[in-house]
């Protein structure tokens, strides 16, 4: 999977496709017709501490309780317990063999991920190139707010891609978001943002072809590139899931007419950029900067 991000965040794979809050072309998020995330080891690919993430594999064995041990890069740990299921795989809709678990507690970054069974011994094991410890959401809401975080870190992959986790679940009308990390002058354009849900869907890219989607702000020597952003409403998904027989989901995952459900509202903003040396970050915890978000709904772009 982490393959699949490097090539999404390259300038040239950028223009095919679109994420957090998007798609590829000017309704981004539209709802659930996404295209599906591929097949990989651990879907999502990025998660913070509680959060359940599914590992699939076919050594693991039906109704089979397992312990998953997770391994951050300077040296902290910590496990999950689990039981194997068949269960439909988003990638295709086949029923695959998983172990869903919650993500330990453990130093933000790459983390290493080793499943064992009851007998304490070894079933198989991930690289941390495949999973990415972040930080739990930032919560926004309906309403125009600013919202300042001193002190916030989060995680940044094995490649170099720094996430940040939202939750918009509050969010109902279109609204512009904008933000900025004081502290951590990140350099980075259109080409190098994308957006993923928790489930390991990509919601979307900016796309430069679709007029009042985002702005990219210069920063200096001590802020990052400023990011701004228009998410259109969400009152049509979520009045498509009340009325329509087809869009009610039963287990939150699969509509009752066989189509994925796709989360809109728990997203992860990816963004590929390099610091002021041209170096990208290291992989690891960032250090701590200051995360100035804010929202308005009032500012919906003349395009829209």
């Amino acid at each position: 999977m982490k393959a699949h991000i490097t090539r999404w965040l390259t300038a040239g794979a950028l223009a095919v496709a679109a994420s957090t809050m998007f798609l590829p072309n000017a309704q981004a998020a539209c709802g659930c017709d996404k295209p599906p995330p591929p097949r990989a080891a651990v879907r999502p690919f990025v998660g913070h501490a509680d959060q359940q993430i599914a590992l699939f594999d076919d050594r693991l064995v039906q109704n089979a309780r397992y312990t998953v041990l997770f391994e951050s890069r300077d040296g902290s740990q910590d496990w999950s317990r689990g039981k194997a299921a068949m269960k439909r795989d988003f990638a295709d809709g086949q029923y695959r063999m998983q172990l869903r678990v919650e993500v330990g507690d453990v130093s933000m970054g790459p983390a290493a991920i080793s499943v064992y069974d009851d007998a304490d011994k070894l079933v198989y094991a991930l690289s941390d190139d495949q999973f990415t410890v972040i930080a739990k959401p930032i919560v926004l809401h309906d309403f125009r707010e600013g919202f300042t975080q001193d002190g916030y870190q989060t995680g940044i992959g094995a490649d170099g891609t720094m996430y940040v986790a939202i939750d918009t679940t509050n969010v109902t009308d279109a609204t512009t978001y904008t933000g900025s990390a004081v502290g951590f002058p990140l350099r980075f354009d259109g080409r190098n943002v994308a957006f993923f849900n928790d489930q390991g869907f990509l919601m979307g890219f900016l796309d430069p072809k679709a007029p009042g989607l985002f702005a990219i702000g210069v920063g200096d020597a001590d802020e990052s590139s400023q990011l701004k952003y228009w998410r259109h409403e969400f009152r049509t998904y979520k009045d498509e899931h009340r009325k329509r027989d087809e869009r009610r989901s039963a287990d939150g995952e699969w509509h009752v007419d066989g189509t994925p459900h796709v989360d809109n509202y728990h997203m992860v903003v990816a963004i590929s950029g390099t610091m002021p040396d041209g170096q990208k970050p290291a992989p690891g915890t960032t250090p701590p900067f200051q995360l100035v978000v804010t929202s308005d709904p009032s500012a919906v772009p003349n395009a829209r």
